[in-house]
């Protein structure tokens, strides 16, 4: 060191000049003090655009320092660090210092609601990650065990240390992992059991464990789906032989077709022990065969509607219900179809209120039989040689009358009569005479509208010889609005 009073050389640790006594302080050497002028120098003598970039560089670095020191210091990036290296190191006595740090760093920003949640967002993020890493191919079935004892493992651990606190890991959050990760681990322990299978039955039920429940396995499926190829053909071939008709089919035979298509994949989706539904094939006919029920009773609903045979369309409407399975949406479609006609179905005209009527005459709402056919209501008239009449409160509530004549067993061969409706006093029907055996028209369809008080006359001078009960009828009298 030299001394900058009288320039003598010095130690480089004396503190005084030891010839003049000065303090000294500290200085560069000639040379040194000429290299510093030459770096100085240089540095003036670099263009500006250099410069300038030599300044931001030196920015950049001090940015990147500072950043740096910010992430380390981060605590979402500490959790996420202290569980990636709890994840990479676990065994089973692997201790928890990892999970201690995380507890410390919940505590220390208990009261910082925002942090907290950015904490429980990066431990939910990297928990699924685990669980998405699972879903993948192993060697052997061994490092399947070991990935799913460890993963197992963590999630018990990380479960058990925080006691299924919210920002962590929760009760149902830690069940709902553990159940997609043994579904998993079912899946990919059959997809081993099926390699090392004996015979192709064996490889099949495996196999089909695979597809229910892991997509990963495509071999798994293409295996399913050859095995069960010649039942599949078989089965696809006897549902479409039901629904083979001609162009000039009904609606109603086409309904028909379908329902008993749809009876025989439910009778015969098992073949050989398999379950053919599991298929998509099986899945398509099947649909399929619901879809063209739904529409089809729509259809033939609609036809009987327009010829006021609303009775019928509920028993179609039944029919279909008793084959589509509940609790689906062609099932709850079919009952919205259901109320609707309920809406529209026909009043009995034996339900209302009855004027006046005659001795002779019978009306019942509760049904008869009549030559082995049951019908759910009737009016009769006794022959007893006289005209008999039986009248109806409408109140103008109606629009149409529908019925049917029937004549009653043991009629006598000379015995004849008319019908005769009117409504309030105006004559609406008469039929034709009608005799035991003779051709007559004996559907009756009414325009009843406006009519208040509706009258049923029958007219005959019939009379049995003996004392005998012979009666004509009127089945199902439908009022309709």
């Amino acid at each position: 060191m030299f001394c900058g009073k009288c320039g003598a050389k010095n130690e480089s640790n004396a503190k005084f000049c030891e010839k003049c006594g000065a303090k000294l302080e500290k200085t560069h050497s000639p040379q040194e003090n000429k290299n510093i002028k030459k770096i100085k120098d240089r540095f003036h003598a670099f263009p500006k655009k250099i410069k300038i970039g030599i300044g931001l560089a030196l920015i950049v670095v001090i940015a990147a320092i500072i950043a740096l020191f910010i992430l380390l210091s981060n605590p979402v990036k500490k959790v996420e660090d202290y569980l990636t290296s709890y994840y990479n190191n676990y065994t089973e006595d692997y201790g928890n210092e990892e999970l201690v740090k995380i507890g410390d760093i919940l505590k220390s920003h208990k009261d910082d609601e925002a942090k907290l949640e950015s904490i429980e967002k990066q431990i939910k993020n990297t928990i699924n990650n685990w669980v998405k890493n699972f879903n993948k191919s192993y060697a052997d079935e061994e490092a399947l065990k070991d990935e799913y004892a460890k993963i197992k493992g963590i999630l018990d651990e990380i479960y058990s240390y925080f006691d299924g606190l919210e920002y962590v890991l929760s009760y149902e959050e830690y069940y709902n992992y553990y159940d997609e990760l043994y579904s998993l681990y079912s899946s990919k322990s059959s997809y081993f059991n099926a390699l090392s299978a004996s015979d192709d039955y064996y490889k099949y039920y495996y196999y089909n464990e695979v597809i229910s429940t892991d997509s990963y396995y495509e071999e798994a499926e293409e295996f399913v789906n050859n095995y069960l190829k010649d039942e599949l053909d078989t089965l696809k071939e006897g549902a479409e032989e039901l629904v083979n008709l001609g162009e000039d089919a009904s609606n109603t035979q086409i309904l028909e077709a379908y329902l008993a298509q749809l009876e025989y994949l439910k009778e015969n989706y098992r073949q050989d022990d398999i379950d053919l539904s599991l298929t998509t094939d099986y899945q398509t006919l099947y649909d399929n065969a619901v879809s063209k029920i739904v529409e089809y009773t729509k259809l033939v609903a609609e036809e009987l509607e327009e010829n006021f045979e609303t009775n019928d369309v509920m028993d179609i409407i039944d029919a279909s219900l008793d084959v589509i399975d509940y609790d689906t949406d062609a099932y709850q479609e079919l009952e919205e179809l259901k109320a609707s006609y309920e809406n529209k179905m026909p009043s009995k005209l034996t339900d209302e209120y009855v004027v006046s009527y005659d001795r002779g005459t019978n009306y019942s709402s509760y049904g008869t039989t009549i030559e082995e056919i049951e019908y759910d209501s009737y009016i009769s008239f006794r022959f007893d040689g006289e005209t008999k009449a039986l009248t109806f409160r409408l109140n103008n509530a109606y629009q149409t009358l529908k019925t049917t004549i029937v004549r009653g067993p043991n009629w006598d061969a000379d015995f004849t009569g008319e019908i005769v409706i009117y409504g309030d006093d105006e004559e609406l029907y008469r039929s034709s005479e009608i005799t035991k055996t003779n051709e007559i028209d004996l559907e009756i369809n009414l325009d009843v509208t406006d009519v208040d008080d509706l009258t049923i006359e029958f007219i005959t001078e019939s009379e049995p010889e003996d004392w005998a009960n012979f009666y004509i009828y009127l089945v199902e009298p439908y009022l309709y609005k």
